[in-house]
């Protein structure tokens, strides 16, 4: 899931801000996959275990001097929450929220794109069987 309109995300209390993109990925982390004797395919595929990555990526251009050193640290974890719509209005507005853990912070600098931090995350669940992200209708802004 790739989402461009939030603009502003808060975790843990923290708010970033000019947020370019996020990007949520799941992958299998355990894979089954079985054959059986009768032909050279595919009879029996489950995956018994996922994972959930949250990438932010933040615009530091803007960014007054001293606002860009606050950055997460690998291991610390936090409630991550952000209003996406399909377009930049109001309409179809939803609320996602998500207790994550940081996997580590990046930064780059470039000609083209300026100074860019991108925060991956990884989603935990409450209690192993429910989706991780929880995802509500919004009709408020940001928080």
């Amino acid at each position: 899931m790739l989402l461009l309109n939030p603009r502003r995300v808060r975790f843990a209390g923290t708010a970033f801000e000019d947020v370019a993109a996020i990007v949520v990925d799941r992958s299998a982390a355990k894979e089954i996959v079985q054959w059986s004797e009768m032909g050279p395919h595919v009879v029996l595929a489950d995956v018994p275990e996922q994972r959930v990555e949250i990438r932010v990526v933040q615009n530091l251009s803007g960014a007054r001097p001293g606002e860009s050193v606050d950055a997460p640290s690998p291991g610390q974890a936090g409630e991550l929450v952000f209003h996406t719509s399909p377009t930049a209005g109001a309409g179809g507005r939803k609320r996602i929220a998500v207790q994550v853990v940081v996997l580590g912070v990046e930064h780059e600098l470039s000609l083209r794109r300026g100074a860019v931090r991108t925060v991956r995350f990884v989603a935990i669940s409450s209690d192993g069987q429910a989706d991780p992200l929880s995802v509500q209708e919004s009709a408020g802004g940001v928080e």
